[in-house]
């Protein structure tokens, strides 16, 4: 067979003088998974080529000009005596790698989001400038957030409004000097990132807005940039509405130095000042003095559009009329409804009531993305988890949003198109149009839906009979793909399999629920034929071994890529929790791949996973393990100020250093695990409500309000008798379509007990006591 990827090379090598030994790393390099599968997804190369681009410059620009103020991240790896250094040696590439943490604001219900880095840093868009703030003392000194050793963030009011401290000395017993808060509004002027700063010191302030063409990813690119009396435009699109016009401003090119020196040094230059740099990071800065007790607020247009003078006014009316106070009554009244809680422990209040609103946040029309920067697109995969979140905590609206597009994501085969070889993308689809089903009994879109679900069931089916191979370990499966590229390269990965396979159980469960008996059983029967060929293959696969374990794929053994195969215990269910593959699997993930209570990813997204741990914790608390909870722990340990998570996160630092660095999935994964440890739905034994006990809950009051099931909305309270747990519980539309579902258990609190009442209170015996003692009251 004609080898074109060979001849490519060869061919390319000769055009650009590529050596002999270059050459053989990069065909060689293209076999490190299944060759044949081994080329990009097209619509990824232009990312791929923007983080490059990116990241060459990011390179070149910092190391001759060190007088600069740099972003946060690139601050510290640039500083040899931080431990957050890294060295360049030859490669010429720099990008965040230590601290890929920030901050997600934005209006519920729309597509647009900014980010906020863990010094006040605002970015509007992904890849944009950002707009900085810097604060003068009066005394001639300056005070740069982005230099502080440790800066002070706080979320105000449980809700996406980020406030960031600058105190008047470097430690947290300082007084306050100024706070900076930001926050997306939204009226008939459009929407808008408000940026205030007070001034809480008891004396005069100079607080300086400056743009500045980086964000928490690297450079960006501002050729021309012209600051007005009230704006400041880059590259000819309003950037930033000035609230009125400045004290004085400045302006700079890049080999003409920072703006800062001239902001430092008193210099007064006044509005209109225009630059040009063809290097592509002109900067510019309007500086306010603010007397104690005063306020200052500039704007940044969030959603794109023509740069009218009408425009700028309406957009410029809205950021004056701006409230915090208001915008948190807003987001507090959107948040007001479906599953709410109280819990004893405030900090794991304070994250849950905050990824309510992060969810909502990244839900936008018709959409939902992974993340509001790094990953500001619609995946599946990640949808899945995040769609299935939404319906778990009562925000159904929303979820049914997202699902009522996804006809229009398939494609005529019955692919469910996110990108090309994610073979996880029709189980994923599929499993969460079921659960939304199984939530909310939503006949309406069930109905409307049922067509693109059996094309998806189809595809299934055929893509892993037309992958015919005459390798026994294959047979059945579906192609190598890119779908689980968090656990490696292109390669066959049971993930994609368990993912379809619980397709197939999703589709035949809805078939028979739509009255199709004969389609169902057909579905049922293609469904038991995976499973098996899956099952099969995975024996091959452990040919040799004397252990027994899911291996991330049949080529595989043991790795870190094995974390992905727990998805057949939880969330899918496909395997029980104390099945002996579930088992051996978790076993060689604690022995081998944790890092104290964190799953450390060895593979392609390095680092202590987020969403990856919580895969652990998932399957741990199927199985009653305690382990769990301190999994979850580490989680909120290790939760930025704001309670956001990155995709991964340092071991040493403990700062993000992959991914999106608000990541959706790892929100997602908080509000699902602690949806678990608060009710878990068991298909053969109902309800089950706490059936991991946190030790530190033990004696403390817990409420669960309006809790959608698949057996209807339920509400519970647990609080203590001296040392006696007691119970009340309510069902509020308990619908039972499946039998033995409304049964309720409290396996962490009195293991004999359960009760198919719809309502009552009871004394349980406790966990450690005979069920014979308890009591109903």
């Amino acid at each position: 067979m004609f080898d074109w990827r060979g001849a490519l090379l060869r061919r390319l090598a000769r055009r650009f003088h590529i050596g002999d030994d270059i050459l053989r790393h990069l065909s060689t390099f293209q076999r490190l998974g299944q060759r044949f599968e081994i080329e990009a997804p097209a619509e990824m190369l232009p990312v791929g080529a923007r983080t490059l681009a990116r990241a060459l410059r990011t390179r070149a620009a910092p190391q001759i000009r060190p007088d600069w103020v740099w972003p946060y991240w690139l601050q510290r790896q640039l500083d040899p005596t931080s431990p957050s250094f890294v060295p360049r040696g030859h490669l010429p590439f720099a990008t965040n790698m230590t601290h890929r943490n920030w901050t997600a604001v934005g209006n519920p219900g729309s597509p647009w989001e900014a980010i906020v880095d863990p010094a006040g840093l605002v970015t509007p868009a992904p890849d944009s400038w950002s707009l900085d703030w810097w604060v003068g003392t009066g005394d001639g000194t300056w005070v740069l957030p982005s230099q502080l050793r440790a800066p002070e963030q706080r979320l105000a009011g449980g809700v996406p409004i980020v406030e960031t401290v600058v105190r008047l000395g470097d430690d947290s017993e300082a007084p306050e000097a100024a706070v900076q808060r930001v926050y997306a509004t939204k009226d008939a002027g459009g929407e808008v990132v408000v940026v205030e700063v007070d001034n809480t010191s008891d004396r005069p302030l100079e607080i300086a807005f400056a743009l500045r063409p980086y964000n928490p990813e690297g450079l960006a690119v501002v050729e021309d940039l012209r600051v007005e009396r009230d704006r400041i435009l880059a590259d000819g699109a309003p950037a930033v509405l000035l609230p009125e016009p400045p004290e004085r401003v400045a302006a700079s090119t890049y080999l003409d130095g920072d703006c800062l020196h001239q902001v430092t040094s008193g210099a007064r230059g006044e509005p209109p000042v225009s630059v040009h740099d063809p290097a592509g990071l002109a900067q510019a800065a309007a500086v306010y003095r603010l007397a104690p007790g005063e306020r200052v607020v500039a704007g940044v247009p969030l959603a794109p559009g023509p740069a009218s003078r009408t425009r700028h006014t309406a957009a410029a009316a809205t950021v004056r009329a701006a409230d915090s106070g208001e915008v948190r009554r807003r987001w507090q009244r959107d948040l007001d409804r479906g599953m709410r809680v109280r819990l004893p422990d405030r900090g794991l209040q304070e994250a849950v009531d905050a990824n309510r609103a992060y969810l909502l946040l990244l839900h936008d029309p018709g959409s939902i993305t992974a993340g509001p920067a790094t990953y500001h697109r619609f995946w599946f995969r990640d949808a899945a988890y995040q769609v299935v979140a939404l319906d778990r905590w009562g925000l159904h609206e929303e979820a049914a949003d997202v699902l009522v597009s996804y006809p229009d994501r398939q494609r005529h085969d019955g692919f469910f198109y996110s990108q090309w070889r994610e073979w996880d993308a029709n189980g994923a689809a599929i499993w969460a149009i079921a659960e939304h089903h199984r939530l909310t009994g939503d006949e309406e879109l069930l109905r409307r839906l049922l067509p693109c679900v059996r094309r998806g069931v189809n595809w299934i089916d055929r893509t892993r009979r037309e992958h015919r191979t005459e390798r026994g370990e294959l047979r059945g499966l579906l192609p190598a793909g890119v779908s689980a590229e968090h656990l490696g390269p292109f390669d066959y990965y049971y993930w994609d399999d368990f993912w379809c396979l619980r397709g197939l159980v999703d589709g035949a469960e809805l078939a028979e629920h739509a009255g199709n008996a004969q389609a169902a059983a057909a579905i049922r029967a293609t469904a038991e034929e995976f499973r098996a060929d899956i099952l099969a293959s995975i024996e091959a696969a452990l040919a040799g071994e004397d252990e027994r374990f899911i291996p991330a794929g049949p080529y595989r053994g043991v790795d870190a890529g094995m974390i992905g195969s727990l998805v057949a215990c939880a969330p899918l269910r496909l395997l029980d929790p104390d099945d002996p593959l579930v088992a051996g699997t978790v076993d060689q993930i604690r022995r081998r791949y944790t890092l104290g209570d964190a799953f450390y990813q060895a593979i392609a997204h390095t680092g202590l996973g987020t969403y990856l741990t919580l895969q652990l914790a998932f399957v741990e608390l199927a199985r009653h393990d305690p382990v769990a909870w301190r999994r979850v722990r580490w989680l909120l340990d290790v939760a930025t100020p704001t309670h956001t998570w990155p995709e991964a996160i340092h071991p040493r630092m403990g700062g993000g250093c992959m991914g999106d660095g608000h990541h959706g999935w790892a929100a997602a994964d908080l509000l699902n695990v602690m949806r678990e440890v608060l009710v878990t739905e068991d298909r053969q034994d109902g309800l089950a409500l706490l059936p991991v006990l946190p030790p530190e809950w033990r004696g403390q009051e817990v409420e669960v309000r309006e809790a959608p099931t698949h057996a209807g909305r339920l509400s519970y309270r647990l609080w203590w008798e001296g040392t006696t747990p007691c119970l009340e519980w309510q069902w509020h539309d308990r619908h039972d379509r499946h039998e033995g579902r409304g049964r309720l258990r409290a396996p962490g609190l009195d293991p004999g007990w359960s009760t198919t009442e719809p309502v009552g209170k009871v004394r349980l015996a406790g966990a450690d006591s005979s069920s014979s003692s308890r009591s109903r009251t």
